[in-house]
C-alpha cells in the first residue's frame, strides 16, 4: 500500500521519517510513501494536531492482487478484533478505540498556536475537512504514529 499523510493544521514541530529519511512536514502538502518501510512521526508542537492519513492501493498492484490483499487485511482486522475481545492487556487497536471512544464529551480539548482553547463556532470539528477525517475508517499499521 501507500500510505498518505496530508497535515491539515497544527503542523509546526510535526516530523515524519520513512527509512532512513525525515522530513519536517508543512501544513496541506500531501506525504505519500510504501507502508512496508519502517514509518514513524512525531509531533512536538503546542497545538492540536489533525492529519488526514489514508492508505491506497499500490499503483503496480493488479486487480487480482488488490482483490487477494483487500481479502486478507480485512480477514486480519476480524481476527484481531476477536482476539481483542478476551485481551484484558488493553494494549491493542481494538480495546484502545473502546477505551478512547467517549472521552471527548466537548471541544474544549482543541487548542490554536498559542496554547489557547478555540471558540467552539471556530473548532475544526465544525468543518467538513474535520468531519471527513472523523468519520474515516481506520487502517492497521505497524508504524508508531504520535
Amino acid at each position: 500500500k501507500l500510505r498518505c499523510h496530508l497535515p491539515i493544521v497544527g503542523v509546526e514541530g510535526s516530523r515524519l521519517r520513512v527509512g532512513s529519511e525525515t522530513r519536517e512536514q508543512v501544513e496541506g502538502k500531501c506525504y505519500a510513501f510504501d507502508d512496508s518501510f519502517e514509518h514513524e512521526a512525531w509531533h512536538d508542537g503546542s497545538s492540536t494536531r489533525i492529519v488526514l492519513i489514508f492508505d491506497v492501493w499500490h499503483p503496480d498492484f493488479s486487480d487480482e492482487e488488490v482483490k487477494f490483499l483487500s481479502y486478507l487485511q480485512k480477514s486480519q482486522m476480524k481476527e484481531e478484533e476477536r482476539l481483542s475481545a478476551n485481551d484484558d492487556s488493553e494494549d491493542n487497536f481494538y480495546s484502545v478505540l473502546r477505551k478512547t471512544k467517549n472521552l471527548l464529551h466537548d471541544s474544549t480539548w482543541w487548542i490554536d498556536s498559542s496554547g489557547e482553547p478555540l471558540a467552539p463556532a471556530a473548532t475544526p470539528a465544525a468543518t467538513p475537512a474535520a468531519t471527513l477525517a472523523a468519520t474515516a475508517t481506520p487502517t492497521t499499521s505497524t508504524s508508531t504514529e504520535s
